[in-house]
């Protein structure tokens, strides 16, 4: 019988022992993770503030499927990423007015996006629509045209412009790609109302739109704000 209960105190000593160490190993990966989650927020994620047309605010990490906002995606998902098990929290584009996103590591280099609807095509080719708003980086704006740059997961880059009567912003061109002919010829058909516009597109460089696309957003809004067309 004594034998018994030295065997049975061995083995609540033994149990006692095995769990203290897997509570210890447990808290050592909950450690690990929350680290590494740490580190990988701060260096790879994109930290946004998102204004809805509710009045309400949210802010968080991207967490969009890419890491950062296509201009296809239907919906901006955030996360706080403050815990293991951190929800999503999905907002519908249509819901939104602008958003600002930045790397925590750059703070005081801030984008800004709009919720604008697109009409992504050249000239008087037939438009594509993505049936609700797109967000679109601003990088050019005045009282005549607001300038926009959308993300394209698999084309990359692209400029597009919208002047305050427009309801659909247009494709320009893709950005640090070369002025082909064909692009030439849609531009020239796009704005064939201007002359300033159109002279402008027939003389530069074929590098000049990949090389200085500022150049370009500037003669428009010239063009656009002094009225004058053909």
């Amino acid at each position: 019988m004594k034998k018994i209960k030295v065997i049975e105190g061995a083995y609540n000593i033994a149990n006692f022992k095995q769990s203290r160490l897997i509570v210890f190993m447990l808290a050592i990966m909950m450690s690990i993770v929350s680290f590494a989650q740490k580190e990988k927020i701060i260096k790879n994620s994109w930290h946004a503030k998102v204004w809805l047309k509710d009045g309400t605010t949210d802010s968080g990490y991207i967490r969009n499927g890419h890491n950062t906002v296509c201009v296809y995606d239907e919906t901006v998902v955030l996360n706080n990423l403050d815990g293991l098990f951190s929800k999503n929290r999905s907002h519908a584009t249509k819901d939104i007015d602008s958003m600002y996103i930045w790397f925590d590591t750059e703070p005081d280099e801030v984008l800004v996006s709009h919720a604008v609807p697109v009409y992504y095509y050249y000239g008087n080719e037939t438009p594509m629509e993505y049936g609700y708003p797109s967000m679109c980086y601003v990088l050019y704006q005045s009282k005549n045209v607001t300038i926009y740059d959308a993300w394209d997961l698999f084309s990359g880059d692209f400029y597009l412009y919208k002047t305050p009567d427009m309801q659909y912003a247009k494709a320009l061109f893709r950005k640090g790609k070369k002025l082909t002919e064909k692009r030439r010829a849609t531009l020239c058909d796009e704005f064939e109302s201007y002359s300033i516009i159109k002279n402008y597109v027939r003389s530069i460089h074929k590098d000049k739109l990949k090389d200085d696309p500022f150049s370009f957003f500037l003669v428009i809004d010239k063009a656009l704000g002094s009225g004058k067309i053909d």
